[in-house]
């Protein structure tokens, strides 16, 4: 009987410390964009003679250009226009020009790849010392807190020369920084940081409005590695749950296996 009772209290023991893995992380309300904030404000007549984009909310108001440049060029495209190989934008498709991305933030220039692959964050376990850890908290405070860092090009950087200096395997965001394509060169994209996720998952259905019109391109999963940290064994995956709006951070394992989707400011 004690060897049973051992058994049974180890068991329930070992099922107890799996249960308090760091996973699951508290979720942030975030409020989904309208027709009106993204710049959608007129309609096909207000827009007469111009290129315009449907709103894929409401698509009896639209955003055109100005009328000036060519084919619908110009320096504050709307959240779901395309970004060209020469960094030109266009609420237009313009198919004699290669498109590399769609703009998923206006405030900081930023464009999401056309493709994404799954990847595991670092094929061993480690702390970058240079990149802060943002650990696991019983509130939403932390939540908070990871959300407002954009700053995704710098992190992968620091991913990519720790990694690199000591010979570590770090697929994410070796894969956004090595993600290249016509008119750009390795570097130039990179893994982002939560709050940059955020602002492509509350978008996600302008932009993949606009993926769907590129042939080749991959539409947006509702979860993707950030360049985030949270300790030597995980690191921060982000999901937008668009049934409440809400925005969820997760601490998987370095090691398991997540989408990857390169950003390039431009």
């Amino acid at each position: 009987m004690n060897i049973i009772l051992k058994r049974i209290l180890g068991a329930s023991l070992a099922l107890a410390a799996f249960s308090f893995i760091p996973y699951a992380k508290a979720q942030t309300c975030v409020t989904p964009p309208t027709c009106e904030s993204l710049g959608y404000t007129l309609t096909e007549t207000d827009c007469e003679g111009h290129n315009f984009l449907k709103c894929p909310f409401d698509t009896s108001v639209d955003y055109c250009d100005s009328g000036s440049g060519s084919f619908g060029f110009y320096d504050n495209p709307p959240i779901g226009a395309f970004l060209y190989s020469d960094m030109n934008c266009s609420i237009s498709l313009d198919k004699s020009k290669t498109v590399i991305g769609i703009i998923f933030d206006t405030e900081h220039r930023l464009a999401i790849a056309l493709n994404s692959k799954s990847a595991s964050w670092s094929s061993q376990l480690f702390d970058i010392p240079e990149l802060p850890n943002i650990e696991i908290a019983s509130d939403t405070d932390r939540g908070k807190e990871v959300i407002s860092d954009w700053s995704g090009k710098s992190n992968t950087k620091i991913i990519i020369d720790y990694c690199r200096a000591n010979g570590y395997s770090c697929p994410a965001a070796e894969y956004a920084y090595s993600y290249t394509t016509e008119g750009t060169k390795a570097g130039d994209w990179y893994l982002p940081a939560a709050g940059e996720l955020e602002a492509m998952s509350v978008n996600i259905s302008v932009l993949n409005s606009s993926l769907s019109l590129i042939e080749g391109s991959t539409r947006l999963y509702n979860s993707y590695w950030s360049s985030n940290e949270m300790s030597t064994d995980y690191a921060w995956d982000m999901t937008y749950d668009s049934r409440y709006g809400s925005f969820w951070g997760y601490v998987p394992y370095k090691r398991d296996t997540h989408p990857v989707r390169p950003v390039i400011q431009f």
